[in-house]
């Protein structure tokens, strides 16, 4: 089925649109700002319409780089509470609260990301700065240092990585047979006209060694799914719409779990990619928007107003 330009639709089309969702989950980078943090235009309209018209609104985001309270003074023109903002360190802290876990967390990520975990009780551990090795003497040594009780592996978004944090969680992985948990996994990371490194890259380098794959608690993984549902309690997956701007993460995760389909063209997928499509064609979004300001325009002129 060929996707649909929501602009294009016949108002009738438009009116059952809305009628068929009562639920919203919502990217953030991408769909409701740019790399940089400006935001797009219409989109504070277009929350707050979804809003006026009775729909549930959850932000559902792979960024836990930065702490939820600078997260959340970024939306705090979209309104947004702590309770509607479900990123990927909501979903480890649940899945390790879920498997009673006990023991001490290595983690490869932000101070953010240590500070949340350490905030709901979890014994994390991690190099502040990494030791010299540069003998095989010392990388011998250095060996031989394991944190016994490490029992699980997190590895995230983090600018400060080296090779003797990836291969510490090498070892806990193969030595104290962690768990292997990964937060954001984007392959691609815009930023400022460049892309950076994913945390999904320094995961592959693990996961080859190892021969272990990890628990993906972000989109597009099961456990974050359950994350959501736990939320929101039980629900008919076709009446929320989810709205994104990569093909890769949120239309896959939404086609995987049910969800109505919305792509935005403000983020990782432009209309050239659209119109030259090369994902799995069961990817492809329901509704098509050139922003999500179009949502606030076509329900102004259905009669919506702000």
């Amino acid at each position: 089925m060929a996707s649909k330009k929501l602009l294009d639709l016949s108002q009738e089309k438009q009116k059952a649109f809305f009628e068929s969702f009562d639920t919203v989950f919502c990217d953030v980078d991408g769909v409701l700002w740019k790399p940089g943090h400006s935001a797009i235009e219409g989109a504070q309209e277009a929350i707050e319409t979804l809003r006026k018209i009775g729909k549930k609104l959850f932000f559902v985001t792979n960024n836990s780089a930065v702490p939820i309270d600078m997260y959340l003074a970024r939306m705090k023109g979209f309104g947004v509470t702590r309770e509607e903002v479900i990123r990927p360190i909501r979903a480890l802290i649940w899945y390790l609260k879920k498997l009673k876990f006990d023991k001490e967390v290595y983690v490869v990520g932000t101070q953010a990301l240590k500070d949340e975990l350490k905030e709901a009780g979890f014994k994390v551990v991690y190099n502040e700065v990494s030791p010299m090795v540069e003998t095989l003497e010392n990388i011998a040594k250095q060996l031989q240092q394991r944190r016994p009780d490490v029992g699980a592996v997190i590895v995230d978004f983090v600018i400060n990585v080296d090779y003797w944090g990836l291969q510490q969680c090498i070892e806990y992985i193969t030595k104290n047979k962690a768990l292997f948990l990964i937060g954001a996994s984007d392959p691609r990371l815009p930023f400022m006209g460049t892309t950076l490194i994913s945390p999904v890259q320094f995961a592959q380098i693990i996961q080859d060694i190892t021969g272990v794959s990890p628990k993906i608690l972000s989109k597009p993984g099961k456990e974050f799914n359950e994350v959501l549902q736990e939320n929101i309690g039980p629900y008919d997956p076709k009446s929320i719409l989810f709205i994104g701007d990569s093909v890769e993460t949120d239309m896959a995760f939404a086609t995987e779990y049910g969800y109505q389909k919305m792509l935005t063209l403000t983020g990782l997928t432009s209309k050239e990619d659209l119109n030259n499509w090369r994902h799995d064609q069961k990817f492809k979004p329901d509704y098509v928007v050139d922003s999500i300001g179009d949502l606030y325009t076509v329900a102004s002129n259905l009669g919506f107003k702000n």
